[in-house]
Order: C-alpha cells, then structure tokens, then sequence
C-alpha cells in the first residue's frame, strides 16, 4: 500500500494534465481549434492558463517520479504508477468530459486494479 501512496500524487498530477490538456484543446472558447491552422494553435496553446497549468502539473509529477524512483523498486512501481494513471484518466474523462466507458473498458480497469493489488503484496 505504500507504493500505491507514493505513486499517487504522480497519478492525480498526469491525470488531471491529460484531462485539462484534452479538454483545452476541443476548443473550450468556443473556437474549432482544428480549423486554426497549426502555429495560430500553438500561440493560442502557450498562452491558455489553464492549458498552462497542465504543463506545470506534468512537470511537478516528472520532479516528484524523480523522488518515488530513488526509495521504491522501478518494477514495482512503474506499473502500479501506469495502472493508476489509466485508471484515473478513464473515470476522469468520463466525469469531466463526457466521454464513455464500455463494459470491455471497465473490465479492463477491473484487471488493473487487480494487478495492482497483487503487484504490491510483497
């Protein structure tokens, strides 16, 4: 369970980066970010706080890995870092983005938390 502790400040920080990252991206003003063409993308990317803030939390959690690396074994705790990170980033786009989740998606979320449990039993 302490790995799980240590990995999840990462989880929440990737997570939430990718949620907001996605959701900027669709054109949260309104505008069809598509249509822009790439370098008028790019400006208005750099300069959307929120989008910003996104980089940042990135960053952090790159800062923090450096950190959980140095005190826990990589093989355990890439995979249970990766695992709560699809898990997060599955229920967060559902509840903040709309998007779906299929049975075959939840099964899949189900075989990770298993692996999880079984991956930080010693």
């Amino acid at each position: 369970m302490k790995i799980v502790i240590f990995v999840l400040p990462i989880a929440l920080l990737v997570a939430y980066s990718q949620i907001i990252v996605k959701w900027r991206t669709l054109g949260s003003d309104g505008a069809d970010m598509q249509n822009l063409r790439l370098f008028a993308r790019m400006i208005k990317y750099l300069s959307d706080p929120v989008l910003l803030s996104a980089y940042v939390a990135a960053l952090l959690a790159s800062f923090v890995w450096l950190y959980v690396i140095e005190k826990l074994s990589l093989v355990v705790a890439f995979p249970v870092y990766i695992g709560v990170t699809f898990v997060l980033v599955i229920f967060g786009g559902w509840l903040f983005l709309a998007e779906t989740i299929n049975v075959m998606r939840l099964v899949s979320v189900l075989l990770i938390l298993i692996g999880i449990i079984l991956g930080v039993k010693n």
